[in-house]
């Protein structure tokens, strides 16, 4: 194990913390940010004979990076469970940084035919395999630096996840403000994925000089994809409905500035605004309500928040639909963001942490997440956008999110009978 000898505990430990939850901000920053650019990248990589065809494309290629999150996770997760939760977030970091690499310098369809598509395809199904064992390894790694403070610690990579907002809706604002359309369409795309390949090699480093968890042991002919399989199948099956709700209000998320040009006509600049202010909130607010999880019990701040979210959410987006404006848009975005991903979500990785096993943790947590954000994330944009078309309904995404917050309520009351368990084979 590779540790900084002389540095004190406080500082170990806050280096740790920092190269776990720079991985988030790489993650996320890279999904985000093909999200912003979901119309850019339709009419250069996936040109079709309508642009509402091409977008869906564009889209549809954004969610295949979730069809390989499971087998990431159970790769990852499983290879973080033997070999250290520290190993596991090394190469995870590593695989991001390729996959985000490799779609900053693809050339266009233009330039070499279907292989463009295809290329890009490949990019987003590593990038995927990598994100399946990252969050694994990250919520693992920071929910069992404290016990009393579980909820904190593992809100930090929900604020990982802000600083990627922010990072990539500013970068994404910067982009569309400095150079005109025909010099974003030529070039000027590729500088925020750029960026994304900096932050990679210094998250790699700093977990190669940080603690290995504090929980992690060495176990013998340990094989934790498969004990998780047969011992923890209804825990796994919560584990995605828990999720559903926090996956559809991210997503839903990157997909409001598409919502907003497509549908809203709000202009490219105005369209980004709701998800800078989110991006921000979702740095500052998931530690303050992990917080009070932690001093309250987290389960009843989870369902008041997640309730809140979804029996507000239709309403406000007729309210966006009849009014549209960037105010409109900010308030509207920060409400949801605030009850189901800052209130809710922000709680959901110390809550795994109670009803997974610490010797199968990282396996298990990841392939909750992955699945859960399979079923409910990555094709969210994909299906929204399909079903504003066909319903011709601009305000159905609020339907949408209020079903799979539904769903949420009814897995969290159901992890009350996993809580406490540390013993493989107690139902």
């Amino acid at each position: 194990m590779t540790q900084t000898p002389h540095a004190p505990p406080n500082t170990r430990l806050w280096l740790s913390v920092l190269a776990t939850t720079l991985g988030g901000v790489l993650e996320w920053y890279d999904l985000i940010l093909y999200g912003l650019f979901a119309v850019t990248l339709s009419h250069l990589f996936f040109p079709a004979s309508t642009a509402g065809f091409s977008l869906l494309l564009s889209l549809g290629s954004f969610g295949v990076a979730f069809v390989a999150r499971p087998v990431g996770a159970a790769w990852l997760g499983s290879y973080a469970d033997r070999k250290g939760r520290r190993q596991g977030l090394v190469l995870s970091s590593a695989l991001m940084t390729v996959g985000t690499g490799l779609l900053a310098i693809t050339p266009v369809y233009a330039t070499i035919g279907l292989a463009a598509p295809l290329i890009v395809v490949c990019s987003r199904l590593l990038q995927g395999f990598a994100a399946g064992g990252e969050f694994g390894g990250a919520a693992t790694m920071l929910a069992e630096r404290s016990p009393k403070y579980r909820g904190v610690y593992s809100s930090l990579q929900w604020s990982a996840g802000g600083v990627a907002v922010t990072l990539a809706s500013a970068v994404a604002w910067l982009v569309h403000h400095a150079f005109t359309e025909a010099q974003i369409l030529a070039w000027a795309w590729r500088l925020p994925f750029a960026l994304g390949m900096v932050l990679g090699p210094l998250t790699a480093w700093l977990r190669v000089i940080s603690d290995e968890s504090p929980e992690f042991r060495v176990v013998e002919n340990h094989k934790p994809l498969q004990e998780v399989v047969r011992y923890e199948p209804l825990r796994l099956l919560l584990g995605m409905g828990l999720v559903s709700a926090g996956a559809t209000g991210s997503y839903l998320n990157i997909y409001m500035p598409t919502l907003a040009k497509t549908q809203l006509h709000l202009g490219d600049a105005v369209s980004f605004m709701g998800t800078m202010v989110s991006g921000v909130l979702t740095i500052v607010l998931p530690p303050l309500f992990a917080l009070l999880g932690d001093k309250v019990g987290r389960r009843g701040m989870m369902g008041v928040m997640a309730a809140a979210g979804g029996v507000m959410a239709w309403p406000l987006f007729h309210f966006l639909v009849a009014f549209p404006s960037g105010v409109h848009l900010v308030l509207v975005q920060a409400f949801l963001v605030t009850t189901v991903y800052c209130g809710y979500y922000a709680s959901v990785p110390a809550l795994f942490a109670e009803i997974f096993l610490p010797r199968n943790r990282t396996t298990a947590i990841a392939l909750s997440y992955a699945l859960g954000q399979l079923v409910f994330g990555g094709f969210t944009p994909m299906i929204l956008s399909f079903l504003v078309t066909y319903f011709q309904d601009k305000a159905i995404p609020g339907f949408y999110l209020l079903g799979t917050v539904m769903l949420s309520l009814i897995c969290l009351v159901c992890t009350r009978r996993y809580a406490g368990q540390s013993k493989i084979g107690a139902e």
